[in-house]
């Protein structure tokens, strides 16, 4: 399907729709990791097994693994 038809179709949209289409391309720009300046669309593919998601998330808290402070009753 070409951008002309896509094109074509969003325009028969009214704005409110076209404000939710506009979040899901935005969606699925985050969800595979694609830069909107670029100009070829890459993949994003995770590997099968351990490590397999390696890179995926970008930073973790020094104090993941603590308990947290909401569940300190319960401990």
């Amino acid at each position: 399907m070409g951008t002309e038809v896509i094109e074509k179709k969003l325009n028969k949209l009214p704005d409110n729709l076209k404000l939710k289409v506009e979040g899901y391309i935005d969606a699925l720009l985050m969800e595979y990791h694609i830069d909107e300046s670029a100009t070829e669309s890459t993949s994003f593919q995770v590997k099968a097994g351990f490590g397999g998601g390696k890179g995926i998330i970008g930073y973790m808290a020094d104090d993941f693994d603590e308990p947290l402070e909401d569940f300190k009753d319960y401990m």
